[in-house]
C-alpha cells in the first residue's frame, strides 16, 4: 500500500476531498544540501493537490489522515495510461512506415494509433464508471479531531448534508469554492 498524509477539506456521504503538499525529491536527498537543482526547488512554492477519495471511516472537515492505494492498482494504471498508448502510436507508425506509406501518413497513422490506444485504455479501465477502483482510501486518522467530544453531545449539528438535496446543495458549494472533482 502506497500511503501519503492529507488533510480533509470537504466531506461528502462516503466521499471525502483531500489536500496534499506537492513536494519535489530532493527533500529526501542526502545530497540536496550541495545540489544545485534542490536550490531551484526551493524557489518555487510549494502547491498542493485536491482530490476526492473513498471514505469508509468517517472523515471530518480539517482531519488530517492517511489515505493509501494498493501499489498493484497504481502499477496497473500507470501501464495502462502511459505505456500503452505509446505502444500503440509506435506500432501504428511502424507498420505504415513497413507498408510503404509516405512519412506524412506514417505521421498520421502514429496520432491514429495514439487515440486508439487512450480510447483502449478507457475501455480497458471502464470508462468513468470504473474510476471507484482506482481512487485511493482514507485509511486512518493521525491525529483526534480538534473537538474530540462528540458533537451530539455538544449540541453542534453535524455539518454534513444528510439527504440528497443537501448533498446537491453541498456539492454545488464545493464548486464555487474552487473544489474540483
Amino acid at each position: 500500500m502506497i500511503e501519503e498524509n492529507a488533510r480533509v477539506v470537504a466531506v461528502a456521504p462516503g466521499y471525502a476531498w483531500v489536500e496534499t503538499g506537492r513536494r519535489s525529491a530532493c527533500a529526501s536527498c542526502a545530497a540536496s544540501t550541495h545540489c544545485g537543482t534542490s536550490a531551484v526547488a526551493k524557489l518555487f512554492a510549494t502547491r498542493t493537490n485536491r482530490f476526492e477519495v473513498s471514505d469508509g471511516i468517517g472523515v471530518e472537515v480539517d482531519d488530517r489522515v492517511v489515505i493509501g492505494i494498493a501499489e498493484g492498482t497504481l502499477t496497473r494504471a500507470s501501464l495502462l495510461a502511459y505505456l500503452l498508448p505509446l505502444v500503440v502510436l509506435t506500432l501504428a507508425a511502424y507498420c505504415a512506415q513497413t507498408a510503404g506509406a509516405e512519412e506524412g501518413l506514417s505521421a498520421l497513422a502514429g496520432i491514429l494509433g495514439l487515440c486508439l490506444g487512450i480510447w483502449t485504455t478507457g475501455r480497458l479501465t471502464g470508462g468513468t464508471a470504473g474510476r471507484e477502483g482506482y481512487r485511493p482510501v482514507v485509511l486512518r486518522r493521525i491525529e483526534l479531531p480538534r473537538d474530540a467530544a462528540p458533537r451530539a453531545a455538544l449540541g453542534i449539528p453535524d455539518p454534513r448534508p444528510r439527504s440528497r438535496a443537501d448533498y446537491a446543495a453541498h456539492r454545488c458549494s464545493l464548486n464555487t469554492r474552487g473544489i474540483r472533482r
